[in-house]
């Protein structure tokens, strides 16, 4: 399958009303058609039993790929066998096509090679937390809470959480999440964190919120957290 062929299929796939829900989300300020994921994960299916890569290095030429083609572009990242080596440098051409929440989270989660070797990739992520850019700002956040919240990386990944600096949207959002995991796994690790003055009221509040969302956490937990969600002049 070469690139004329995929577009010719996103267009087949395409459905209005999904593309009027896309915009609605923000997903994406480029061109979307409006195919839903089990059809996108079909085309990759074929693009893969094919060993059509080459699609890869056709996307990286193009500046203005729709939001399905960096989708695919992406998960695509994710199962091509590339070295270490390989990755590295193409994370750096990938970076700029990350423009949104959904383009950002579609990239951390199929970087499952990751697991394979922590280590190696471990300050990569973490060095994207100084970033100005603010996706790339989340895909440290976000990478790093799926695959750095583990034993000999928890304390550290807090801590280096807890003192990104931005007042973006979707990167304190990120941070929020990036806690409310943190809590499920390492409760006792991650409530200093959750005290007044620790993190921005903004990231604290949203992280104590999806806490008491989760089915992770217990019904006393969500009592307690929501007496602390309160900032001391709420108390007054």
């Amino acid at each position: 399958m070469n690139r004329i062929e995929l577009q010719e299929r996103l267009s087949e796939f395409a459905e209005p009303s999904y593309h009027a829900f896309l915009e609605k989300l923000k997903v994406s300020d480029h061109r979307i058609y409006g195919v839903r994921s089990p059809k996108i994960d079909r085309l990759i299916k074929t693009i893969s039993k094919e060993k059509s890569y080459m699609i890869f290095d056709e996307f990286l030429e193009d500046n203005d790929l729709s939001y399905e083609e960096i989708l695919i572009l992406y998960k695509l990242f994710g199962i091509i066998p590339f070295s270490t080596d390989q990755r590295f440098l193409y994370l750096e051409k990938l970076l700029p096509f990350n423009h949104s929440w959904a383009t950002n989270d579609t990239l951390a989660s199929a970087m499952k090679w990751i697991e394979e070797d922590r280590v190696v990739y471990y300050p990569y992520f973490l060095s994207l937390l100084s970033f100005s850019q603010p996706y790339t700002k989340r895909l440290g956040i976000i990478t790093l809470m799926l695959y750095y919240l583990e034993d000999t990386t928890f304390s550290e990944v807090l801590e280096k959480l807890s003192v990104v600096d931005s007042d973006h949207y979707y990167v304190m959002m990120a941070l929020g999440w990036a806690y409310a995991t943190a809590y499920c796994k390492h409760r006792e690790a991650t409530l200093p964190y959750f005290q007044y003055g620790v993190l921005s009221e903004s990231v604290r509040k949203k992280a104590i919120q999806k806490c008491i969302e989760s089915r992770l956490v217990s019904a006393d937990d969500k009592a307690m957290l929501k007496i602390l969600r309160q900032a001391p002049s709420e108390h007054s």
